[in-house]
């Protein structure tokens, strides 16, 4: 008996050890000296003034499992003016179902969350670049196909263009949506370059597993009566 009880504490451990270990859904930025770069930007904006440009570079990633998402980072860069993240007025991270949906609004279908600033990772080295993260709070999201794009609102006339830097690392599964028409290639465009983005998350505990940890804590009440 003391056996069975020993045995389902363990599993219950090493099933939440499991649990509580961040997962990379998706890591395209790679080395912090940006390395994994290869120098270009995609567009990725909302413009303010200028809504018929406003445009998202996003790109695909899978998981096969419920996730809560812990947090999204994106290589950021800019030109044509663009001063720095002080002249950004917030950013969006949003996550889509589907490029059709992208083309009907830079604003996720799935996930549209909004934040005033952004985390600089001190650590990165990439020159002409900047390294930034969200906290998404633990945001479920189902398995399934989807993809990630993230917004600044950077107004044009202010403070130039901004953008999600180009990376070497993934399948070429990029595309940019400008739902307005500005840039005169339609609603979307599959770019076929990989956007520096990375999405950190946690694995949902299935069921059956939930119900494991309940029968080992009541196993463990026996024992020490």
């Amino acid at each position: 008996m003391k056996f069975t009880t020993f045995s389902l504490a363990a599993v219950a451990a090493c099933t939440l050890t499991a649990f509580a270990s961040a997962d990379v859904i998706m890591d395209n930025i790679g080395s912090l000296d940006g390395s994994d770069l290869t120098g270009g930007i995609g567009a990725s904006q909302d413009f303010d003034a200028y809504a018929a440009y406003d445009v998202v570079a996003m790109d695909a990633f899978s998981t096969g499992e419920a996730m809560t998402l812990d947090a999204a980072s994106m290589v950021l860069g800019g030109w044509n003016g663009f001063a720095g993240l002080d002249g950004v007025d917030g950013y969006t991270v949003s996550i889509f179902s589907s490029i059709e949906a992208a083309g009907g609004s830079i604003y996720g279908d799935v996930m549209a969350m909004s934040f005033t600033t952004a985390d600089v990772n001190s650590d990165w080295t990439g020159e002409g670049f900047t390294l930034i993260s969200f906290d998404l709070g633990g945001f479920e999201l189902a398995a399934g196909d989807y993809y990630i794009g993230i917004t600044p609102t950077n107004a044009y006339g202010e403070n130039g263009q901004t953008g999600a830097a180009i990376s070497s690392i993934g399948n070429g599964a990029g595309v940019q949506a400008n739902p307005g028409g500005g840039f005169g290639f339609g609603a979307y465009q599959e770019t076929g370059v990989n956007y520096a983005y990375r999405l950190d998350g946690s694995a949902i505990p299935a069921p059956g597993a939930v119900a494991l940890l309940g029968l080992a804590g009541l196993a463990g009440r026996r024992r020490r009566s």
